[in-house]
C-alpha cells in the first residue's frame, strides 16, 4: 500500500485480451477481472450496454495490447506480464479472428452451394 492507503491491482494483461476476444466483455467478465464488480454486473444486467458499451471496452483493451501501453485499464494499476508478450497474443488473437471471420466462412459457403445444389435437382423431381 502506499501513503494515501490505496490498493495496488495488479492483473494479467494477457487475461484481459483472451476475455475480451472471447466476448465476455458483453457479460462484463472484463471488468469483474478488472476489479470492478458494480460495473461488471452492470453490464451484465445491459448485455454490455446491448454490445455498444462491451464493444467500445474491447476497442480500447485492443489499443492499449497493440500499443504496448504499460498504463492500466478499468482500474488497474499495473500489468502482471510482460508487455511484449501481451503484444502477441493480441496479434494471435486478430489472427484468429480474420480467419474465423473471413476464411472460414469462404470454406463452408462452398459446402453452402453444393448443398443447395442438391436440394434444387431434388425438388425438381418432385415437381
Amino acid at each position: 500500500m502506499d501513503s494515501l492507503g490505496s490498493e495496488e491491482n495488479v492483473k494479467s494483461k494477457i487475461v484481459l485480451i483472451i476475455i475480451s476476444f472471447l466476448g465476455l466483455g458483453v457479460l462484463g467478465i472484463d471488468r469483474m477481472y478488472a476489479g470492478q464488480i458494480g460495473l461488471g454486473v452492470l453490464k451484465l444486467l445491459t448485455l454490455g450496454g446491448l454490445g455498444i458499451w462491451a464493444f467500445i471496452d474491447w476497442i480500447f483493451v485492443l489499443i492499449n495490447a497493440i500499443s504496448k501501453s504499460e498504463s492500466g485499464l478499468f482500474g488497474i494499476t499495473r500489468w502482471s506480464d510482460n508487455i511484449n508478450d501481451a503484444f502477441n497474443v493480441t496479434l494471435v488473437c486478430i489472427f484468429i479472428s480474420f480467419m474465423m471471420s473471413y476464411v472460414l466462412p469462404i470454406i463452408f459457403n462452398k459446402s453452402d452451394n453444393i448443398e443447395n445444389y442438391q436440394n434444387k435437382k431434388y425438388k425438381k423431381k418432385l415437381i
